[in-house]
């Protein structure tokens, strides 16, 4: 019996589709509509003042809303994001995303305890995606720009709306030994200085680098197991620094079901603990080609 299921496994091994170009970047003349929904635990230790930053499952950066400064608090966040890609060539992709969310603060402070909600419309960005190498003897390398037009930002008692403050450029590079796949993602987040009335808010700058391991365990359903390293530059507001420069590392782990040629859907999980700030998420992500 073990026989029979020890050759059962070697055939799907032998059989199993390894991660496509395709998968990443849109087919010539081909639409890709993504539709993720994550939902976030976010608990905050007493002191942590500083503006927090998402990514979403796109690799967008958005910004979660942040209430008291120095109180212990736990939030309940969900993001909700619609991605729209389009292959222009089959190296060159052009997109377009936009983020709303929903969030739920209980904050403490002292005797003091406080509910904050909030929801709407969070960015709009868009962005173009270029293969500059595909996969050969040695890996792909592929390179993309986004930009925010339009962005929200919920900060203490304060709604900042901005346009054209947050830029994002980012590497993409994977080599398949099949059945597995090996992924490094690199992104880097620039935020100009925001202002809001006698305000100011400045994010800085982020950078995060993901490596991954993708494995195929038959021809519609992989694995991914990966680590995430975030790098954060100093926040200001008005001018005055309130964090410094921090990094952290946290652990990713999902899955994916292809349930036709155009039709993917992924769940992917992430935890972190790190910095006084513990955040475990979850997402799933719908994917048709068309």
């Amino acid at each position: 019996m073990k026989t029979l299921i020890m050759i059962a496994l070697l055939s799907l091994l032998t059989i199993a589709k390894p991660l496509h170009i395709d998968e990443i970047l849109t087919q010539r003349d081909s639409f890709k509509l993504d539709i993720s929904v994550s939902y976030s635990n976010i608990q905050r230790a007493n002191g942590v003042s500083l503006p927090y930053t998402y990514q979403t499952e796109n690799g967008d950066f958005v910004s979660v809303p942040t209430y008291f400064g120095s109180a212990k608090s736990n939030q309940d966040y969900l993001n909700y994001s619609l991605s729209l890609r389009y292959g222009v060539t089959k190296d060159i992709e052009f997109f377009t995303s936009a983020n709303l969310y929903s969030s739920n603060t209980h904050s403490t402070l002292s005797n003091f305890f406080d509910t904050n909600s909030n929801k709407g419309f969070n960015s709009l960005n868009f962005g173009v995606t270029y293969q500059l190498k595909s996969e050969s003897e040695t890996p792909s390398l592929l390179f993309g720009l986004s930009i925010n037009a339009l962005d929200r930002t919920r900060f203490r008692d304060m709604t900042l709306v901005s346009k054209f403050k947050s830029y994002r450029v980012f590497t993409t590079s994977f080599y398949t030994v099949d059945p597995v796949v090996f992924l490094l993602n690199a992104s880097y987040g620039v935020n100009l200085k925001k202002e809001f009335e006698d305000t100011s808010l400045d994010n800085g700058d982020i950078f995060t680098l993901t490596p991954q391991v993708y494995f195929a365990v038959n021809p519609y359903t992989s694995l991914n197991w990966g680590v995430k390293y975030t790098y954060y530059s100093e926040n200001k507001i008005d001018g005055k620094q309130i964090s410094s420069k921090s990094s952290n590392v946290s652990f990713l782990m999902g899955m994916s079901y292809e349930f036709s040629a155009k039709t993917i859907f992924n769940i992917n999980a992430e935890y972190l603990n790190a910095n006084n700030i513990t955040q475990n998420s979850i997402s799933t992500t719908f994917s048709y080609k068309f």
